[in-house]
């Protein structure tokens, strides 16, 4: 807290305050008041939060002393809460550990909690000492404190901004009503006095504004707080089943920030936004800017009722877990089906590069960043998050506010990325890569970046069997994949239809020499075949491993296999370098001019013919806001499943570079004969099992292997015989990789022994990855710790037989 400062009397400290500048709060102003700026802690915690009146960011008080040391800003307002729960023991879910009774939207009662808030002025130094908020400290400081008092947020506003709800944290959406036809009815609305419309009904609270005619009738009741609903008959609604006009606007929500108003379309069954609100309110004689928001939105109701319902229960094989605290035993808060991105986090703080840049190097990261920033800038959001779960501040022993919600933390790695914004569950392979790209793009040349202890280099050796030739390439990559093929998997003797996989035997056959059949030589001109190896050109200092235990079924569904993999505790891979070209060896003449299209040895299509497709889903997905050509492959993709479907679909693959391409025109019998077949490619998809010809005829149809194999489980069966062609023409020589944009300074890739060792894994339970529950283990000072999300406990039988994801260190003696 550093020195002492000597008490002042109640007059002299009144001085002080007097004296202190602070800045009348506008209309743009932005109040940040639920955590401190710099780490986690909330007006639970014990002194609560100084929220500054100059620039109205909030601090813990070890970080307010820094602040204030720092800036002229001294004068703050202490936010303190107190909560009394009603502590009931939840019954969790044995296949996924997740609460049976979990709540999920409005219409379950949560349980029972009492707040108490207290507020008071205090002023640096002294910030041991507190000051009511009275008349003698002046009229415009109260006002001021009022007004911080009573405002939403700027955490809160930024989620009611951008997200339709609370729980399923969805992206909110522009209404497809934005140029909505407004009536000219002569009729205006007053700023206040509102009451329901409806004959025989009185309400004058939770009133809905119809933005096309005028109409003011009552929305629904729900909850406002634990045991208390807001009034309402659901007028409104039933207003727009006789009328048809969809767009409401809550008026109690409407102020200088329309951000903030609470925007609902019926036909579009969700919060919107709507761009042109300020007009919309105009026709009706609505001036924006002279109305005081007096009610909460939706979202603010479900983010109260959601906030007050945590669950920290968790068993493993049926056993009471013993908690564990203090650094590094920090639990995270599931945000709503975040558990995936909780046991990435958990996983990266056992990396000693992690914890340099974000923890020990926070300091500087922080003093880097204007303060205005911090909120939205990734490092200093990955500095927050990291400090905070190696402090120990949040892993007490005996302490209720234990944990830490790392919302905005979310939002800000995610940046505009449609799936990871939201509440759904995720893969974690993918958010793994995706976290590391945005860590690669956000990190200055001159600082270290972590996400390099994970890069390695692969190499693959492509050879031309006919002519002898050779061509070397070579991928970056963050995680080493083990595909899990039908011949690695044994039985489980007394078990039925489940079966053990050696971790071993999986990376031998990974790295081991595949057959490509059918490849014609643009040497020799004989069809002899080629084989491709991978190779380790470096070996990373931590190395990821993913177990793909995720496969498609034959009706295209993705399926988990019920495998135990065998776990090497110690991972030998010294054996698997590359080396390059060697002096023996010919490579491949780079001058071949491979031909635009290849005739492989698969039959003759008919005329390709785009699939029929339901033009009104179209439509509605380009109101949405997706390109047309997005728009039409969902319409084909879902069939007759329907809008939200396609929605899914699209928003599925917005990663995918190629999504707004022109849809590929596709035979309707056999495949398209027209597109190069990248070796590499082909024997990934060949490693699931399928043959040279039927991995070619999908990698044909669709370059990408993910898409290539889900149509091969869903149509192998329709595929047409293999019917060797009279001539077949050359298949070209595999092309050298893209060579990626290089950034302005080229980092070198760590290297050492390939020697590694178990130090983590994170486990998934449940049927897709996208779905169920993820969990990690970490091993820490010789013990196997469980994180559960905010649980963290000493694991008595960590299932590593089991686990999706395995964290390894390279050995060092």
């Amino acid at each position: 807290m550093g020195t002492a400062q000597m008490p002042l009397s109640q007059p002299e400290l009144l001085d002080n305050i007097r004296a202190s500048p602070f800045t009348q709060i506008s209309a743009d102003s932005k109040i940040y008041k639920d955590e401190c700026t710099y780490c986690f802690k909330s007006p639970f915690f014990e002194g609560g939060i100084l929220v500054c009146l100059k620039t109205y960011f909030s601090f813990c008080e070890e970080h307010a002393q820094k602040y204030a040391q720092k800036t002229s800003s001294n004068l703050f307002l202490r936010y303190k809460s107190k909560r009394t729960v009603e502590k009931e023991k939840t019954p969790s879910d044995p296949n996924t550990g997740e609460p049976i009774t979990k709540m999920t939207k409005l219409s379950i009662d949560p349980p029972k909690v009492n707040y108490t808030d207290e507020y008071f002025l205090t002023v640096y130094p002294h910030l041991d000492q507190n000051y009511p908020i009275s008349d003698e400290v002046g009229s415009e400081l109260v006002s001021v404190t009022e007004k911080v008092i009573s405002s939403v947020s700027a955490e809160r506003l930024n989620m009611i901004s951008t997200s339709s709800n609370a729980w399923d944290a969805d992206v909110k959406l522009i209404t497809k009503h934005k140029d909505l036809v407004q009536l000219d009815n002569g009729k205006k609305i007053p700023v206040s006095g509102w009451k329901c419309e409806e004959e025989g009904c009185d309400i004058n609270e939770n009133l809905w504004l119809n933005l096309t005619d005028g109409a003011i009738r009552c929305g629904r009741s729900q909850f406002v707080s634990e045991t208390v609903k807001s009034r309402g008959n659901g007028h409104m609604q039933q207003y727009y089943s006789s009328s048809g006009n969809p767009l409401v606007v809550k008026l109690g929500t409407i102020s200088h920030n329309l951000d903030a108003a609470d925007v609902y379309s019926y036909d579009e069954d969700d919060s919107v936004i709507d761009p042109n609100l300020e007009r919309h309110l105009a026709h009706f004689g609505i001036d924006h800017r002279k109305m005081e928001r007096t009610e909460k939105s939706i979202m603010e109701m479900e983010m109260d009722l959601n906030e007050k319902w945590e669950w920290a229960k968790c068993q493993e094989d049926g056993a009471e877990l013993e908690s564990i605290f203090g650094p590094g035993y920090t639990g995270i808060i599931n945000l709503g089906s975040s558990c995936y991105m909780n046991s990435v986090l958990q996983a990266l703080i056992q990396v000693e590069d992690f914890k340099k840049r974000y923890d020990q190097g926070s300091e500087s990261i922080f003093e880097a960043i204007p303060l205005e920033q911090v909120h939205t800038d990734l490092n200093a959001q990955l500095a927050k998050v990291i400090t905070s779960m190696l402090s120990g501040e949040f892993a007490r022993e005996g302490s209720d506010l234990n944990a830490i919600k790392p919302r905005q933390f979310k939002l800000v790695m995610a940046e505009k990325h449609r799936e990871f914004a939201t509440a759904r569950q995720q893969d974690v392979e993918e958010y793994i890569r995706f976290l590391f790209e945005r860590i690669k793009t956000n990190t200055p040349e001159d600082v270290l970046d972590p996400s390099y202890a994970f890069r390695f280099k692969l190499e693959n050796r492509f050879q031309d069997v006919s002519s002898g030739k050779v061509r070397y390439s070579e991928n970056d990559e963050v995680l080493l994949h083990l595909p899990i093929a039908q011949e690695l998997m044994e039985p489980i003797e007394g078990v039925e239809n489940r079966f053990r996989v050696q971790m071993s035997r999986a990376v031998e056959y990974y790295l081991g020499t595949q057959t490509i059949e059918g490849y014609k030589s643009p040497v020799t001109g004989e069809i002899g075949g080629a084989t491709t190896t991978l190779r380790f050109k470096t070996y990373p200092d931590y190395l990821l491993v993913q177990s793909q235990k995720f496969a498609y079924t034959n009706m295209g569904e993705m399926k988990k296999l019920d495998i135990d993999m065998e776990v090497a505790e110690t991972l030998d891979i010294s054996s698997y370098r590359g080396s390059g070209i060697q002096a023996n060896e010919d490579p491949l003449p780079e001058d071949i001019e491979t031909p635009k299209t290849s005739a492989p040895v698969v039959p003759s299509a008919p005329p390709a013919a785009q699939p029929a497709y339901d033009q009104s889903v179209v439509e509605q997905l380009v109101m949405m806001g997706f390109t047309e050509n997005a728009s039409v492959k969902a319409a084909i993709a879902v069939g007759t499943g329907g809008v939200e479907a396609a929605v899914d679909w699209v928003m599925g693959r917005l990663d995918d570079a190629t999504l707004n391409d022109p849809p590929v025109q596709e035979a309707p019998t056999t495949a398209q004969t027209s597109s190069e077949v990248d070796p590499n490619q082909l024997a990934m998809v060949m490693a699931l099992g399928f043959t040279a010809y039927q991995a070619k005829v999908a990698l044909q149809r669709n370059p990408q292997v993910e898409v290539a194999c889900d149509w091969l489980f869903s149509n192998v069966d329709s595929i047409p015989a293999e019917e060797p062609a009279a001539e077949p023409a050359p298949a070209p020589a595999p092309a050298p990789p893209p060579t990626p944009a290089a950034p302005q300074k080229e980092r070198e890739l760590r290297d050492g022994n390939g020697v590694y060792e178990l130090i983590g894994f994170i486990s998934h339970m449940g049927s897709r990855p996208d779905s169920g529950h993820y969990v990690a283990h970490m091993l820490k000072d010789g013990k196997w710790i469980l994180f559960n999300d905010e649980k963290v406990a000493i694991s008595q039988n960590p299932p590593k037989q089991l686990a999706y994801v395995y964290l390894y260190k390279r050995k060092t003696n």
